[in-house]
């Protein structure tokens, strides 16, 4: 921690009644802190559950045995419960996180982040989906499966942060290509396979840092 750090912890620690309530700092190095940090985000873990409200058997990012009020998406995003029902007032002779849980833990939550959805129940952290299965944090697809970071690609299965791709297959970091396979960090590409960093290219095979090009073979 150098001055500065401990000056800006000084300056953004609240004032309450008159009195100003430091942030201590850190105990533990930047990177177990953001191990911790991340570790309260669940992406890809799915489980049957049922709706806290309805009873009605859902999926969910939060497993039975936690202690959570889960409601079923479409019960949480309409008008039939009153968020106001679950508000709480700070007790200032007890410590904030015990506070932070108990409110936590009844105040209800969505089983999943899936917005306009179709036929892509098994998806989370997703945005307009249609006839998609173990999608995560990925918008606007359709009939895929197993995609991550990945947004308006059809028919593609097992890629991570593709964008704009059809019939592709394995691929990582590929934008705008069509039918291919085992590619990484391809850009306009067709018809390609275990293609590396190619952009503009069709019908290559196990090709790296092309530019434009066509029927290259180990180049």
């Amino acid at each position: 921690m150098t001055d500065k750090d401990l000056e800006f912890y000084e300056k953004i620690s609240p004032t309450f009644a008159g009195q100003k309530y430091l942030i201590p700092s850190p105990t533990l190095c930047p990177d177990e802190r953001i191990r911790r940090r991340l570790s309260w985000r669940n992406e890809r873990k799915l489980y049957h559950g049922k709706c806290s409200k309805t009873g009605n058997q859902i999926i969910s990012t939060y497993s039975h045995d936690k202690d959570y009020v889960v409601y079923d998406p479409k019960i949480w995003n309409s008008d039939d419960w009153n968020p106001y029902e679950f508000h709480a007032t700070f007790d200032f002779s007890r410590p904030f996180f015990p506070q932070f849980d108990e409110i936590m833990k009844r105040t209800p939550k969505p089983a999943l982040a899936n917005g306009f959805g179709e036929n892509s129940d098994y998806c989370n952290q997703c945005y307009h989906l249609k006839n998609c299965y173990l999608c995560f944090c990925t918008d606007y697809s359709e009939n895929c499966e197993h995609l991550y970071g990945s947004f308006e690609s059809r028919n593609c299965f097992d890629c991570l942060n593709i964008e704009k791709c059809e019939y592709c297959y394995e691929c990582i970091g590929c934008a705008t290509c069509y039918n291919c396979q085992e590619c990484r960090d391809c850009r306009d590409g067709r018809d390609l396979l275990f293609c590396f960093d190619c952009s503009g290219c069709n019908d290559c095979f196990g090709c790296t840092n092309l530019r434009n090009k066509s029927y290259y073979f180990w180049l």
